[in-house]
């Protein structure tokens, strides 16, 4: 068929940027959530973003956003598992054997974290 690009290994390759570029294009030419992620399952199949999120971006790139790129997140950083926080937590634990995963955590302020990150 003229127009249909079947899904392919090949065609599966896009980042999340090259996907928000796409969606981003596809409002540019007129194309509505629905349309754009029918393009997208079309092409990437179960790799296609969910049309939630194809939503979120159609609104974000109608409402004047430029920049595709993901915004920094307000977490904890990456280093939060470190070789100094691991020695710790090691230091910690041979002080008392008897701890809780929860009363340790409750201590380190952790709590967000399960303790089999531990």
């Amino acid at each position: 068929m003229a127009g249909i690009i079947e899904s392919s290994p090949a065609h599966q390759n896009f980042s999340r940027y090259d996907i928000r570029v796409i969606i981003k294009f596809s409002v540019v030419l007129g194309k509505d959530a629905s349309c754009i992620h029918k393009d997208l399952v079309t092409v990437l199949g179960e790799n296609a973003p969910f049309i939630q999120t194809v939503r979120k971006w159609v609104k974000a790139v109608s409402e004047g956003r430029d920049d595709m790129e993901d915004e920094p997140r307000p977490d904890r950083p990456v280093t939060a598992c470190g070789a100094a926080n691991i020695s710790k937590v090691l230091v910690s634990l041979s002080d008392d054997r008897r701890k809780t995963c929860e009363r340790f955590l409750r201590k380190h302020r952790c709590l967000e974290l399960p303790c089999l990150e531990f």
